[in-house]
């Protein structure tokens, strides 16, 4: 697979200096709308065997941006995440790396799933 970011609403100038960093890398930039957060990541990243599902009603709060990296080995993770931070991108509370088990889920779920990660984790450290 190749080495994909899945950004979700990044807004301008956040998503330029994503995709400056990405095309020096070679890695696939591909937006999330909002008409496909129903779909599995699976389906999303174009994966055989993953297929469309019928649009939902999502009655979320997913205002916040997201970027979800595929096919990338830890190392590469770090380096990426490195070159953010060297580049001024800010910190991106709402992520996720590929994993076998979030292959299956709906963004949604895995939207859901992050932010309350990140609030368990927020509360934590107060």
């Amino acid at each position: 697979m190749q080495e994909t970011l899945l950004l979700f609403h990044v807004q301008q100038p956040l998503f330029d200096k994503i995709k400056e960093i990405a095309d020096q890398l070679n890695i696939r930039i591909q937006i999330i709308e909002e008409h496909q957060v129903h779909e599995t990541m699976g389906c999303l990243l174009g994966i055989e065997g993953y297929s469309a599902t019928p649009i939902q009603k999502i009655d979320e709060d997913m205002s916040q941006e997201f970027v979800f990296f595929a096919g990338m080995s830890d190392q590469q993770l770090d380096i990426l995440l490195q070159l953010f931070k060297m580049n001024g991108v800010p910190p991106i509370p709402y992520k996720a790396m590929l994993t076998q088990h979030n292959l299956q889920y709906t963004f949604t779920q895995l939207y859901l799933n992050v932010k309350d990660e990140y609030q368990q984790m927020s509360q934590m450290n107060q």
